[in-house]
């Protein structure tokens, strides 16, 4: 038999694995995978969360079971806490305790409060071991913006920034297609469906005319796309007023302009309109942040230009950074940082490297602000 931690740490690991199978079609719920195994570290069914509204990964992986199983000697392994609560599905828990297992491992407690901590009391009330915080920091991160939501109510926000090695994302005319290559590219859409939601202003939006969509044939939903357009200028032909996906687009504009014949357009077109309140820098973004995360709205991934990554940053807004760079110089150009300089070096914007990683011959970055 198998050291016991050596078992539980290689079954966790798996469990994560097979949890990413819901990346991009879960939200805002947590993404989980649930395993379980015999005494000796041997599998005897899997399963992941890999639908929102489907089942859980503990009754998937129950489900798939062979018929006559014996669960007396068995362990669960599971990436979240088993949730004890009437949902879209059943309580997990009460699956578990029918299921005849006597031993479950859980990588973190569920941060939401109608949970936390009571799955796996209820769990230890009905004779079963529950042990705690294995892979604990590897399931934060993989849930890191479930987790955020769930704490705060908001969206957790990935600014996204292609660059040259000398810090520009496009050269004094605008033109920045394109600064990193077609891998890197691809790998943008990559992220945008793991992803609620885009974000780009209104200058992108403009300039770029940009779909914001998952193409590439990668799997996974296509983000809802948030415009902001204070002054409600952007001419109405744009793609993500016109496209067979105009119903995703969230369009955010001065209070003002919310009752404007322009708007009424867009929303009967199937464009949905908010109007928020105006500082003397732009729409007031937390405000912005607010009303996506009350519509459930978990992760956006900020898309936009110099303007919109200075404010994000300048009001603390962004949590992650997502930074491609090119192996190429254009000596002169935008910045997408040049706003938020400082006169002291202990004012610099602070980050923690995550980690970096090549995508063809792009690097990417991943930081978190601190």
């Amino acid at each position: 038999m198998i050291d016991i931690e050596e078992r539980d740490d290689t079954m966790m690991r798996r469990a994560l694995q097979i949890a990413t199978r819901g990346q991009g079609l879960v939200s805002p719920n947590p993404m989980v995978g649930a395993v379980i195994a015999d005494p000796d570290g041997r599998i005897i069914a899997e399963g992941a969360h890999e639908q929102y509204g489907g089942p859980h990964a503990e009754a998937a992986a129950l489900a798939n079971l062979p018929e006559g199983s014996d669960l007396g000697q068995a362990t669960m392994y599971v990436t979240l806490e088993p949730c004890n609560h009437h949902g879209k599905t059943p309580p997990c828990t009460e699956a578990i305790i029918a299921s005849g297992i006597r031993r479950v491992v859980v990588a973190m407690r569920d941060p939401n409060p109608i949970v936390s901590g009571q799955g796996n009391k209820q769990l230890r009330e009905a004779g079963i071991e529950v042990v705690v915080g294995v892979h604990e920091a590897d399931a934060k991160r993989l849930n890191e913006a479930y987790i955020h939501f769930m704490k705060t109510g908001s969206p957790f926000i990935t600014l996204k920034v292609a660059q040259t090695l000398d810090g520009f994302i496009a050269l004094p005319n605008g033109e920045s297609q394109w600064i990193t290559g077609l891998l890197a590219r691809e790998h943008t859409h990559r992220l945008r469906a793991t992803n609620d939601a885009v974000m780009i202003g209104a200058g992108t939006a403009l300039h770029d005319n940009p779909a914001l969509t998952v193409r590439f044939d990668i799997p996974g939903r296509n983000p809802k796309r948030v415009i902001l357009d204070e002054h409600l200028h952007l001419p109405d032909t744009l793609q993500v007023f016109t496209d067979q996906f105009r119903t995703n687009t969230i369009l955010f504009t001065d209070n003002d302009h919310l009752e404007s014949d322009k708007a009424h357009l867009l929303q009967a077109t199937g464009v949905t309109v908010y109007g928020v309140h105006r500082t003397p820098r732009g729409l007031n973004l937390n405000e912005v942040f607010t009303t996506l995360g009350d519509h459930g709205i978990a992760s956006v991934m900020v898309e936009g230009g110099a303007q919109l990554a200075e404010s994000l940053m300048r009001e603390g807004l962004v949590h992650k950074l997502n930074l491609f760079i090119a192996p190429k110089m254009f000596g002169h150009g935008i910045s997408p940082f040049k706003g938020l300089a400082v006169e002291h070096v202990d004012e610099a914007y602070h980050f923690t490297i995550y980690k970096t990683e090549m995508i063809g011959e792009d690097m990417m970055l991943t930081a978190y602000l601190k």
